[in-house]
């Protein structure tokens, strides 16, 4: 998901990449509710397996590029996220589910109360990439590959083959994220992309994919309950096949102004996401209703199509609509911000 990146021009391979990323996560989360057993168990560990790249390959992308922090932007960005989260609240009361105390503040909160944990993480690695790019600059190709190296082993080896989460939030957390904004980066400055022959690359994410689905499928046949254990955020594996997938597209070039506009849309359909599964059953159908059905899948990929229809569709409209106020304070809150920046730099001086 590229939100506040260097200007290379936008790759619509790339664009359509994310958009495939953003469909694999809510086809995953959708999968997540699902009862009972037989097929769509089944399913649901290739869906954990293949779906949970997702923010993975957001967060290569945005190494990969290269994020430059842009107060403005990072400001327009969290009202954004306000805008869609305050409106989500209010549905709530509509619909007649009010949260509580602590929840209502993460709403009002979204970025510092964590409504969704990747836009909390994102905003401190914006925070935090002046000097990721510093470091990686000085440490150069090979020693942030041996950097990369003890990062993964010790944040995602352990926790592969021993099941120790050291860092304790499953592989959503800052640390991860980090991780994976300097294997983009080093991707980038090593020139990995083009490198290898597609077929190879398919061929590898392929049988990558393959050996997570029956390492948690063996799982699943020992203990009769679905296990994603292997398919976190944090395993060797989830991270090899977001690496490959991403190689996969990196190497493509095409244009195409429509992928691009919506892939333009692609964080305000992300934090979209629950209130838009809640308006489904509130207001159309509770597909929910169909999870041990054997076509229960084939109804979630065409629930999450029309979730990035219906998300690109109601930002498209609050651009038009609410583009001038938005730009009136985000700019009200950039002079204030610098100023405050400015006054504490020149106090500690």
């Amino acid at each position: 998901m590229r939100m506040n990146v260097e200007k290379t021009g936008r790759n619509s391979s790339m664009e359509l990449f994310r958009i495939l990323c953003l469909f694999l996560i809510f086809w995953m989360h959708g999968a997540g509710s699902f009862s009972g057993d037989g097929i769509n168990a089944w399913l649901a560990i290739a869906a954990d397996c293949i779906g949970n790249i997702g923010v993975s390959c957001f967060i290569l992308i945005s190494g990969y590029y290269g994020i430059k922090w842009d107060g403005k932007k990072m400001i327009k960005l969290d009202l954004m996220l306000i805008f869609y989260c305050w409106s989500g609240l209010a549905l709530q009361f509509v619909w007649g589910t009010a949260p509580g105390g602590e929840e209502i503040l993460s709403y009002l909160f979204p970025v510092i109360g964590k409504r969704s944990w990747y836009f909390t993480c994102y905003f401190a690695l914006a925070a935090l990439s002046p000097f990721l790019n510093e470091t990686v600059e000085k440490l150069g190709e090979r020693r942030l590959k041996e950097l990369l190296a003890v990062m993964l082993f010790v944040f995602s080896g352990i926790t592969t083959f021993f099941f120790f989460d050291i860092t304790g939030d499953g592989g959503k957390g800052i640390v991860q994220m980090v991780m994976l904004y300097l294997t983009g980066r080093y991707l980038r400055i090593a020139g990995v992309a083009g490198r290898y022959r597609r077929g190879k690359l398919v061929a590898a994410f392929a049988a990558l994919t393959s050996l997570n689905f029956a390492l948690n499928a063996a799982l699943y046949v020992v203990t009769g309950t679905v296990q994603n254990r292997f398919a976190r955020d944090n395993t060797l594996f989830m991270i090899g096949e977001a690496v490959l997938a991403f190689l996969i597209f990196a190497d493509m070039k095409s244009e195409n102004r429509f992928v691009n506009q919506v892939a333009a849309y692609v964080p305000a359909i992300f934090i979209m996401e629950w209130t838009l599964r809640e308006g489904t059953i509130r207001c159309l159908a509770d597909y929910q209703a169909w999870n041990e059905s054997g076509i229960y899948h084939l109804i979630l990929i065409g629930l999450a199509l029309a979730m990035i229809a219906a998300g690109a569709l109601i930002e498209a409209l609050r651009r038009f609509f609410l583009r001038r106020p938005e730009e009136w304070l985000a700019g009200i809150l950039y002079r204030f911000y610098t100023d405050v920046w400015t006054g504490c730099a020149h106090r500690y001086r």
